[in-house]
């Protein structure tokens, strides 16, 4: 990992420039009592442990010194980085400690957090599975290869197309290790819904309301405005379980393994479609499985994937900006998930969307590692 770059103090009275450039140290008041927003991390641990020391959240020992204040992090603890898992603990330990101080800390679910529990393991670093390596106990490992390699050399009768045939051409003994390297199996084990991780994950909001303003990892596009916040999250974390449940349903039949993941499946799904299937009591289980594709959880317009507040064009999107406030009583709209041009904290909007993923992760973006400042009096600040 590249050198954490110097952390600068710096303030913006959001008021002028939509990027944020006048540079002088928060106020006193603001550091002691203000609620702090921070973006995505995507395993970069030691900056974001500078930002949250800077922020005065914790010491150099990583104990909550916050006291009464609260720390919101929109999401997008996990992939990229090889540190997720020690983010993870992290945040988890400052959670109960703050709760304990009088203070509050609260983490969203990110589209890089559902995808750990799902099983997209597409941005997962080698390093993150590598943390998992010391407790993936031998059995577990050669069970997993005995069922993905004996499914792939057998095939089911039940599928209608090539899926298992074509997979078996690059899965195999020789690539099994490089396809799932050690820790996986223990990686996807803490993932799981009794997990340590993926226990905690669901019970992560999508989104929430903190006095006069929303948060949200990706957005909301018109589709979903109107939705009840709380209707929301339990909607998310409904269709969280529910595609786990579907999984178990394919491994029962004996035509997919979930520790294939995300990516392979929708190969599945797509070569039975040209195949005229699936047959049999398959077809409600696919049917269902496309139909999520839809919902608050995968959706592109849904709140862990949507961009558009960040990047579409605001007079295209100003009413709907209009109507987001109004329906949530909020006065402004704080996101995560997309990267800022600036790597800065930038507003859009009027100052009504605040964007602030500043790629934090030295790494991956070398971004400015910042913080958003909501003080008592409902102005806002920057740390950087």
């Amino acid at each position: 990992m590249a050198a954490t770059p110097l952390l600068l103090l710096v303030t913006a009275a959001l008021t002028g420039a939509e990027t944020p450039t006048e540079k002088r140290a928060p106020s006193p008041e603001a550091l002691r009592t203000a609620t702090v927003a921070v973006g995505d991390v995507h395993g970069d641990l030691e900056t974001f442990r500078g930002l949250l020391r800077k922020a005065g959240l914790i010491d150099a020992k990583d104990r909550w010194t916050g006291g009464a204040r609260t720390l919101i992090q929109t999401g997008d603890v996990c992939d990229r980085g090889p540190h997720s898992r020690a983010v993870l603990d992290l945040l988890m330990s400052l959670e109960k400690e703050a709760r304990e101080a009088g203070g509050r800390v609260v983490v969203l679910m990110g589209n890089h957090e559902a995808m750990n529990l799902f099983g997209d393991l597409r941005y997962t670093t080698p390093g993150e599975f590598a943390a998992f390596a010391r407790e993936e106990a031998p059995e577990v490992r050669i069970l997993g290869r005995e069922e993905i390699l004996g499914l792939v050399r057998r095939g089911s009768p039940l599928l209608a197309g090539k899926y298992l045939r074509t997979l078996a051409a690059s899965l195999n003994e020789k690539t099994f290790d490089a396809v799932f390297p050690p820790g996986f199996f223990a990686h996807r084990a803490a993932f799981s819904p009794d997990g340590r991780y993926g226990k905690w994950l669901l019970d992560r909001e999508a989104v929430h309301a903190e006095g006069r303003t929303l948060f949200i990892h990706g957005g909301l596009g018109p589709r979903f405005g109107a939705w009840n916040l709380d209707d929301l999250n339990r909607r998310v974390k409904r269709d969280l379980l529910e595609y786990l449940d579907l999984m178990t349903k394919l491994e029962e039949r004996k035509v997919f393994h979930r520790d294939l993941g995300y990516t392979e499946l929708g190969n599945l799904l797509a070569a039975e479609r040209a195949a005229g299937g699936p047959r049999g009591d398959l077809r409600p289980i696919f049917q269902r499985l496309e139909a999520l594709s839809d919902g608050p959880l995968l959706a592109a317009d849904g709140p862990l994937w949507y961009r558009g507040l960040a990047l579409d064009q605001e007079a295209a999107l100003a009413r709907h900006v209009e109507r987001l406030l109004r329906i949530h009583d909020v006065d402004r709209i704080v996101l995560g998930h997309t990267t800022t041009a600036s790597s800065r904290v930038e507003t859009r909007f009027g100052k009504r969307v605040v964007l602030i993923d500043t790629g934090l992760n030295q790494e991956v973006f070398g971004g400015r590692p910042s913080a958003l400042l909501l003080t008592r009096a409902g102005g806002l600040e920057i740390l950087e």
